[in-house]
Order: structure tokens, then C-alpha cells, then sequence
């Protein structure tokens, strides 16, 4: 009987770590590792490297992280850069010296330069300035990538950096001081239409354009780029295909069934003003999203609907 490869997801009660599960459980070649943060804190180095070391997983996939929308990225820098930081360094290290396999560090398209021509391609990392807003975000994870970087490079290793795009879906973050755009969108506009209000107010100008995935794509795509990529340098992952945020609320408002006026306050910030991934290496893995931005919003919906009612 053939050796399954043992599979710890660091962050496995997350919305990326839920998707992998349900992805690997229809796949007879893995088994996963499940740990929470009440089992094992990842920040403190010793128990991770302990962790590792009596647990010896085959593949290493780093999910675990602070994460959270414009709103608090801005209010707490430094707790962001210091706790994901400490968290992939700790992993990657103690994983290398128990002689892991592979490990997989997901990074973040916020630690590409702002000013940078787009799609954003893999080799524009460090070519300038990150946006303020996701300054200590953004750092932590050009750290993580470029450790798993120079390991392959000083040692012959084949671990993998991948970049994705912003993921939403089933498991999401509802919690309005965390929540990202899809999610606090939702949120905002279910809200509006059961308080029947006239119209809502977003932050920005509605302009600034941003590329989704829905996380049960991103989770093939993972599994697909670790069974395929053979490169040292990172590899996006992503749909190429962006919106508006103007047109994303329009689309969500029409999902939900809210009629009411979408309003900008063009005095709060919209982040960088365009973030779109480049695809070119994910297309020779011969790779692509399956599900659309509309259908996936119509899951998202459903999934916040479920939401309310356990709650």
C-alpha cells in the first residue's frame, strides 16, 4: 500500500485551511495534520519546532496569519508585521531542520511595489515602496518568501513561494474590525436591505480595481502548483480577471436583492489603485479558476446567510 504524504496545515481552522482540507480529503494520496492555536502556538519557537520534529510532516502548507481588511492593517502595523512574521519564520525554519520535504509559504499581492507596472509579475518583489496601509503585512510576507527563496538556494531545496490574489468564500471573516472587501461588503448591504435603508456609503472613490479568487479555487490552485512547479523563484496565483469596487457592490447589491443608493466618501482611503496578478507562470502549469466571480459571490451569499443563522 502506497505511503500517504502527511500534510500540516498550519492554519487549519482558517478559510484558506478549511478549502485545503475539504480539497485534500478527496485526494487518497495525503493525509492531514490538524493543529489549532490552543494546540500549538506558532509563535513561540521552540513548541513549533518541537511540534515538528515528533509530527514529521511530508509537506508544510503556511496558512496561518494576522489578516484583516484596510481598516485595521492601518491601526495595528506593527502587531501585523511582527506576528506573521515571527509565525513563517519560526515554521520554515523549524521545518527545514527536521528535513521537511516541502514547504508551501503562502505570500500576499499587497508585498508588490505600488507604484510597480501590473499584472504584478514575480520578479517586481523589493522593486519599490508597498502600500502604506498594508506596510507591516506586506513586509512580513516579503520575509517569508524570500527565506523559502534563499533555502533553495543555499541548501538545493524545492520549497515554493506562491502569491496569491485576495481569496474570499465559505468560512469567511464577518467581523467588521477584520473582514476584507467581499465580506464587509456582504455584511454592509445585507444589513442595508433588512434595515431598508435608502443608500450606504463605502469607503473611497469605487474606482480602485481589485482581482478575486474564491477559496476553493485557491486551494486546487495550491495543490496544483505542489504537485507541478519545479522553480525556485514565487509563482502568483490568480484569475486575471479584476473589477471595479463600484461594480463589485453593484453586483453584490443585485445578488442580495438591496435597491438602495451606493454611495463614495472619496476622503477615505482606497488602498493602492489597482492590484492584479500576473498569470503567465500559473498558465504553463496549465492551471485556471473554475469558479466566476458572480457564481462565487452567489456562494458567498449563501455561506453569510448560514452564517447568521449560527450565530
Amino acid at each position: 500500500m502506497k505511503k500517504k504524504n502527511k500534510v500540516w496545515i498550519t492554519g487549519f481552522n482558517g478559510m484558506v485551511g478549511q478549502a485545503l482540507n475539504r480539497n485534500l480529503m478527496q485526494n487518497s494520496n495525503y493525509k492531514v495534520l490538524k493543529t489549532t492555536r490552543k494546540i500549538l502556538d506558532q509563535t513561540n519557537q521552540n513548541k513549533t519546532q518541537k511540534w515538528i520534529s515528533e509530527n514529521k510532516p511530508d509537506v508544510i502548507i503556511i496558512t496561518s496569519a494576522l489578516v484583516g481588511g484596510i481598516q485595521i492593517n492601518s491601526k495595528i502595523p506593527a502587531d501585523f508585521l511582527y506576528e506573521n512574521a515571527i509565525m513563517g519564520l519560526n515554521i520554515i525554519k523549524a521545518a527545514h531542520e527536521s528535513n521537511c520535504r516541502k514547504i508551501i509559504f503562502l505570500g500576499a499581492s499587497c508585498m508588490y511595489p505600488k507604484v510597480a507596472k501590473q499584472p504584478f509579475e514575480e520578479n517586481q518583489i523589493l522593486d519599490g515602496k508597498v502600500e502604506e496601509t498594508n506596510e507591516g503585512y506586506a513586509i512580513s510576507k516579503i520575509l517569508g518568501i524570500k527565506y523559502i527563496q534563499l533555502l533553495n538556494k543555499q541548501h538545493g531545496c524545492s520549497h515554493i513561494g506562491i502569491i496569491p490574489t485576495a481569496s474570499y468564500g465559505p468560512n469567511d471573516c464577518y467581523d467588521e474590525n477584520k473582514n476584507h472587501v467581499i465580506p464587509a461588503l456582504i455584511k454592509k448591504i445585507h444589513n442595508a436591505k433588512m434595515k431598508k435603508q435608502k443608500s450606504i456609503t463605502l469607503w473611497g472613490t469605487g474606482k480602485a480595481k481589485r482581482e478575486f479568487i474564491h477559496v476553493d479555487d485557491m486551494a486546487s490552485g495550491i495543490i496544483h502548483i505542489l504537485e507541478n512547479y519545479r522553480e525556485n523563484s514565487p509563482i502568483n496565483l490568480g484569475t486575471g480577471e479584476e473589477v471595479t469596487i463600484a461594480k463589485l457592490s453593484k453586483t453584490i447589491s443585485k445578488i442580495i436583492g438591496y435597491t438602495g443608493n451606493i454611495n463614495f466618501d472619496e476622503n477615505k482611503p482606497d488602498g493602492i489603485k489597482r492590484k492584479i496578478l500576473s498569470n503567465k507562470k500559473l498558465e504553463k502549469l496549465k492551471w485556471k479558476s473554475r469558479i466566476s466571480l458572480e457564481k462565487g459571490l452567489e456562494l458567498a451569499y449563501l455561506d453569510y446567510q448560514n452564517y447568521l443563522k449560527k450565530s
